[in-house]
């Protein structure tokens, strides 16, 4: 029973959370999404600034290197020096003034690992590691940068990642070469070398879960060195420097394999800088992010929901007092009362309708009972009046055989005609009555009321055979026709002529009684039309019709009993003939089928 009681409340509970909760959602996902979104794009637009920060910081060493080269280059003593290198191998001073030349290129912060300048009678050098002459002569000599360096033809020439080939010691470094020239002869190589470590220190990246890769334009793996091994196997390296290298443009980030990639291919060097970074990495803390959302989303749907269930609790409260003020209505309690005012403008109104309908049901149920007590008193009349005509009816049988047998058939024929008038009086059988009933009855009424005024009266009576069978108020025809008599047989007319007929189309029918007598006067008219009038006021205001005089068939009688069998198909009319020469009493029916 209680799980009935609030299942209005949990539909509309569930209802309404079910629909919050899926919008909710859906703008939860749209609006992380769109965040997420947006904060991948800024964070792979700073990838992309920072590997072109890194390329950039590449391509200010190797410039840096190549504008020491080009410095001596164009210093006119230090090409005279390599022009006359026989005369200068065997003069020392040259060795320090072409020292000097070097630190005064190199400074301010000596950042070069080397710089050397050599040819096959001499070389010059400075550097920050031990100096064997003797290895040195053997190095140049078989320089292996040699043909590269004359085919450039004095333009720069880079050389990646490789061990020193001046030392011993074979330290990794990258070098920026030229030849020396004057446009006309060969005077030389100069290169100038800087530790791997410098790059090392440019590409390493802290705190970032990314990879840093540099590649040479012949895809020589130069960052992570080889030596180095790396996070991942070389032929990783190599596949994502291949996927690079056939982008169309020089700089970039798209997505593959589950990762970011950015990348920048320097135009000074032709190096190839790349940011590798998986895609759930991009954005840091990015499931931690999620997952710090979702709980923040369970908490508000949680909220949310409490918040629901109090307010849907709120509404429904008026609905659940109605419903417990509804149950304590029976036929001995009528009434409806709120536990308190809810400032509702709907519910009042329901308040309001109740408070009606229990009137009107109120009403209906004291008609029912005073129709009840009308019924059971009705039929107790019905009842009682069937006792007495039993002692009447064989007092009139003796009579009418009495008169027969002593051969007076006229007066036993109105015992007969009585008899039967008796019988129709009395008979309660039926609920409904015939025309066919009602003309049987009238034609015994007219013979015996016409043997009374014998010479001075004639009643015609005539029907359609069609509409005998039409059912009709008991007592209809002849308490007209008596009506006329009483009314009528009075006037100068020696003959008083009544005529009844009933007559018909499709649409309706209609029961016409006329005389020829003197007709309604004013006073009778006004007064006929004021019983109508009584009788539809209590028709409609459902008065005790039972306590009228059942034995008072007057014109009133029979319209009331009509207007209740056959309600708005009725009509009445009354009134005298054209001429003021007799009066007319007319009952009109139209068929249930029939139109207006």
């Amino acid at each position: 029973m209680k799980k009935k009681e609030h299942k209005y409340f949990n539909q509309l509970f569930f209802t309404y959370s079910a629909s919050f909760l899926l919008f909710l959602t859906l703008l939860f996902a749209a609006v992380l999404t769109f965040i997420y979104k947006e904060q991948y794009a800024r964070n792979v637009e700073v990838h992309r600034q920072l590997v072109s920060q890194i390329q950039s910081q590449l391509d200010s060493s190797l410039e840096g290197m190549d504008r020491i080269i080009n410095g001596l280059i164009f210093n006119k003593s230090f090409m005279d020096v390599m022009s006359d290198s026989q005369a200068a191998s065997s003069t020392p001073v040259y060795d320090s003034q072409v020292l000097n030349y070097f630190l005064t290129m190199d400074v301010p912060d000596l950042s070069t690992y080397r710089i050397i300048a050599f040819n096959e009678d001499v070389y010059y050098t400075l550097t920050k590691s031990d100096e064997n002459p003797s290895y040195i002569r053997d190095a140049i000599s078989a320089y292996p940068w040699a043909e590269l360096v004359r085919i450039a033809d004095g333009e720069k020439v880079i050389i990646p990642v490789h061990p020193d080939d001046f030392s011993e010691h074979g330290a990794p470094v990258y070098s920026v070469a030229r030849q020396i020239t004057d446009g006309k002869n060969d005077y030389g190589i100069i290169e100038v070398q800087n530790e791997y470590s410098e790059i090392f220190s440019i590409c390493r990246l802290d705190n970032v879960s990314a990879d840093i890769m540099l590649f040479a334009p012949d895809s020589t793996q130069i960052y992570p060195s080889l030596s180095d091994g790396g996070s991942h196997s070389p032929e990783f390296y190599q596949n994502i420097y291949g996927t690079v290298s056939r982008q169309q443009q020089p700089d970039g980030s798209f997505r593959q394999n589950g990762a970011q990639i950015s990348y920048v291919t320097s135009s000074y060097s032709g190096w190839t800088a790349i940011l590798h970074c998986p895609t759930l990495a991009v954005v840091p803390y990015g499931l931690q992010m999620i997952l710090f959302s979702l709980l923040i989303f369970l908490f508000l749907i949680a909220t949310v929901l409490l918040m629901f269930r109090v307010l849907t609790r709120r509404m429904v409260a008026p609905l659940n007092d109605l419903n417990l003020a509804l149950k304590e209505v029976s036929l001995d309690n009528l009434s409806l009362e709120l536990p308190q005012q809810y400032n509702i403008e709907e519910i009042e109104d329901i308040n309001q309708s109740f408070q009606k309908m229990f009137g009107h049901l109120k009403n209906a149920i004291n008609i029912s009972i005073q129709s009840k007590t009308n019924e059971e008193r009705a039929n107790y009349l019905a009842l009682q009046s069937q006792m007495n005509p039993h002692t009447i009816y064989n007092t009139i049988s003796m009579i009418e055989g009495v008169t027969y047998m002593n051969g007076d058939l006229e007066a036993s024929e109105l015992c007969i005609r009585f008899s039967k008038m008796l019988r129709y009086i009395s008979d309660y059988t039926k609920d409904t009555y015939s025309i066919q009933d009602e003309v049987s009855h009238l034609q015994n009424y007219a013979f015996l009321i016409q043997k009374r005024y014998d010479g001075r009266l004639d009643i015609h009576i005539s029907a359609q055979e069609d509409l005998l069978g039409e059912a009709i108020p008991k007592f209809t025809l002849q308490p007209l026709v008596e009506n006329c008599i009483k009314h009528g047989l009075r006037s100068s007319n020696p003959h008083f002529v009544v005529k009844m007929s009933v007559s018909g189309s499709d649409k309706e029918w209609k029961i016409l009684v006329t005389d020829n007598g003197s007709g309604f006067t004013k006073e009778s008219t006004a007064k006929i039309e004021e019983q109508l009038k009584n009788c539809d006021d209590g028709l409609k205001n459902h008065k005790d019709i039972i306590n009228r005089k059942i034995g008072n068939l007057a014109i009133s009688n029979i319209y009331m009993r009509c207007r209740i069998l056959y309600g708005d198909r009725f009509r009445f009319a009354f009134g005298s003939t054209p001429g003021g020469q007799g009066a007319f009493v007319e009952l009109t029916v139209r068929r249930e089928n029939g139109n207006d």
